[in-house]
């Protein structure tokens, strides 16, 4: 269970909505924004821009396809078994509520 993305939750929420798509798809962008980190002229997902993708590709380091359906399949089924909690908290605008329920605190 690889849970590098938790604490990512509301960037990865944030990179959905500014697509006008879900949580599910702010995942797959957030991970093209970390494989394309630092290199011209490849595509990157607008929504989180506060992030420092290099840093970010640094610190969750390379990952293969295993290792990626890992961290998405992790993060999917925290995300969903603390979906209500989630949204009340964002609705609420407790981004760090958010991060500490996916993050297990």
């Amino acid at each position: 269970m690889n849970k590098k993305l938790h604490k990512y939750i509301n960037e990865i929420i944030d990179l959905g909505i500014a697509a006008n798509m879900g949580w599910k798809e702010g995942v797959n962008m957030f991970l093209s924004n970390v494989k394309n980190a630092g290199q011209e002229g490849a595509p990157h997902y607008g929504g989180a821009d506060q992030l420092d993708w290099k840093a970010v590709a640094a610190e969750i380091g390379h990952f293969d396809d295993g290792d990626e359906a890992d961290m998405i399949n992790t993060f999917n089924a925290d995300y969903t078994a603390h979906m209500a909690e989630i949204i009340d908290l964002r609705s609420a605008g407790d981004r760090d509520g958010v991060t500490a329920v996916m993050c297990g605190e």
